[in-house]
């Protein structure tokens, strides 16, 4: 994989969103997947301290990445979340 390669990220309604350097994208990805499977329904607050405490820091705001990964697998289908109680969680469709 190339350092410059990108990833076109989606949104919610289906709209090309934020790219993203597919190394990153990849690494959080895999990450916040093993997670999620881990945990089957997980707060996405909760996701996030997870993956931060085991992801390496990088240039770059690290939640931002998280939600906009999130949000681009919900898209994709390979995700789904939902709003109960005023928190986000998020469960693997995959």
């Amino acid at each position: 994989m190339r350092y410059n390669e990108s990833v076109q990220l989606l949104q919610s309604n289906g709209r090309a969103g934020a790219s993203i350097v597919k190394f990153r994208y990849e690494k959080i990805k895999k990450i916040m997947l093993t997670i999620i499977r881990e945990a089957d329904v997980i707060s996405f607050e909760e996701l996030s301290n997870r993956t931060l405490k085991r992801l390496t820091p990088f240039d770059g705001n690290n939640r931002w990445y998280m939600e906009a990964i999130v949000t681009d697998l919900d898209a994709r289908g390979q995700l789904e979340c939902s709003m109960l109680n005023g928190k986000l969680f998020v469960k693997s469709l995959g």
